[in-house]
């Protein structure tokens, strides 16, 4: 054989196992990447939604899917805030171990929500305040503290503070914890332009500036845990 053939040869047995390296070591890759993304979507939950009641019909059969409320939040430990909860929230809310609701609406409990409440042994405190549109609100201050005893209370903790979107009435209340709790107006004004968004309303924020918390209890920076005891 002549030495130019048998170094082709060579080369060309090289290139081949060179090449099956290659392609050993990008299956071995492949693999490996199928591996990782099916253990970390063992780990993921389930998507949470709430803009849809119809979600709840998406899980699976044996599986059960936690919608919050319109417009859900975390405002302190054992406080929560959100919009009216619809039966699809159910479930969720009931996670909470919830002690009590303080709702901000003068428009009667509906009955599904009353009997979820009595199943739950949830009482309801009722504030009514109008939901008017500018330039004709009028935010009751003497309710606003009312309700404000009520949040201060952590005897009624875990507590959900909701009107019908968890915007404006909701907004104001939660303002005005902030000032108890020796926000800086800026951030109590953050925080309700986020969730009124596009909704804002000056006369809320107005509200929220002007109230006297000289009469409430002082609060430190955070609520203690209070986790229900059933």
């Amino acid at each position: 054989m002549k030495v130019a053939e048998l170094q082709f040869q060579l080369h060309h047995t090289h290139h081949h196992q060179h090449q099956q390296q290659k392609q050993n070591k990008q299956n071995e890759t492949a693999q490996m990447c199928r591996k990782i993304q099916l253990s970390v979507a063992d780990q993921l939950s389930p998507p949470i939604r709430s803009d849809s009641a119809d979600d709840c019909d998406m899980a699976d059969e044996g599986e059960e899917f936690f919608v919050p409320p319109l417009n859900f939040a975390v405002v302190d430990n054992g406080i929560f805030r959100s919009g009216f909860p619809e039966p699809a929230n159910f479930p969720f809310l009931q996670t909470l171990g919830l002690r009590s609701i303080i709702y901000l609406c003068p428009e009667p409990y509906p009955e599904a929500n009353m009997e979820f409440l009595r199943s739950n042994g949830i009482k309801l405190y009722q504030f009514g305040i109008e939901g008017r549109k500018e330039p004709f609100v009028n935010i009751p201050e003497d309710t606003i503290r009312e309700a404000l005893k009520v949040v201060l209370d952590v005897k009624n903790h875990p507590v959900l503070i909701h009107c019908k979107r968890g915007k404006h009435r909701t907004g104001c209340l939660v303002g005005c914890l902030r000032k108890l709790q020796k926000w800086c107006l800026s951030s109590v004004f953050d925080e309700y332009q986020r969730f009124a968004a596009a909704k804002a309303r000056v006369s809320d924020q107005r509200f929220i500036e002007l109230f006297d918390i000289s009469g409430l209890k002082h609060l430190p920076m955070s609520f203690s845990c209070s986790k229900r005891i059933r």
